[in-house]
């Protein structure tokens, strides 16, 4: 899959954003897929003329699903976005944990494990089954099967990243959870990806599997730990919070949909 992209730029008194075609979800949707990674509305009536600019680029390139995440606080640009035909879909969380080394964690009989390359269909099938919610399952004009699909791709395409790192975690010879993993810094370990095996759910596995990776990245040096959690999965964020995460600001995310390409 490839994941090169070319960052667009719109930069005026009135109007600041970047953007760029995402070719990762436009591999999923086989439909062209937009990303706004920043917006900043100055002036929003003639930020309207300008914004214009935007979706003329996006009809050049047949764009069915723009993404957009902005500061749960940026109201101004959240009512822009809804006056251009944007959906809000769900607020967007970054739980995190400072000062790791400072915390008493018990230790468990889990086991974590690299995975291996025969492990990646597997794991990948475990994926694609065990989330509900995702921004792409939130959205009724996208589906459960796309959503579901994206989560297998992104497992799959973990193996193929040199930066991330897929775990396998081990009670009793099966394998009851899997986590991705990325180092965005020394001392800083992010969870891109983290989810329990089918089955696996309502049985106390959660803060278990949770804390021992915790252990895992104290043993290894880590310091800070951060995540990514949609505002819908509320057993999750009781997790994080049973767990001593912390939680900043939180982003809300906008979907535009083309009618053309609209279920």
């Amino acid at each position: 899959m490839n994941f090169d992209y070319k960052l667009e730029k719109i930069q005026t008194n009135a109007l600041s954003m970047e953007f760029f075609l995402v070719p990762w979800d436009t591999e999923i949707m086989e439909k062209p897929v937009a990303e706004i990674r920043c917006l900043n509305v100055k002036i929003p009536k003639q930020a309207r003329n300008e914004f214009q600019t935007f979706f003329d680029w996006c009809n050049d390139h047949k764009i069915a699903l723009i993404n957009c995440r902005i500061s749960h606080d940026q109201l101004v640009e959240s009512m822009f976005l809804q006056a251009h035909e944007f959906r809000f879909i769900e607020l967007n969380y970054r739980p995190q944990i400072k000062n790791l080394q400072n915390l008493k964690i018990l230790d468990d009989e889990i086991d974590i494990v690299l995975a291996e390359p025969d492990d990646r269909l597997p794991l990948a099938g475990m994926a694609g089954s065990v989330f509900q919610h995702g921004r792409f399952h939130q959205d009724p004009r996208l589906g459960v099967g796309l959503g579901n699909y994206r989560y297998k791709s992104w497992l799959l395409n973990a193996f193929e990243l040199s930066h991330q790192k897929v775990y396998k975690f081990m009670l009793d010879q099966k394998i009851i959870a899997f986590f991705v993993i990325e180092y965005p810094e020394q001392g800083h370990a992010f969870w891109s990806l983290t989810g329990l095996a089918p089955g696996m759910q309502g049985k106390g596995l959660g803060k278990r599997v949770w804390r021992r990776m915790m252990l895992k990245h104290q043993q290894e040096g880590i310091d800070t730990i951060s995540s990514s959690i949609s505002s819908h999965n509320i057993t999750v964020l009781n997790l994080y919070l049973s767990l001593v995460f912390r939680f900043p600001t939180p982003s809300a995310t906008f979907h535009w949909r083309s009618t053309d390409t609209q279920q």
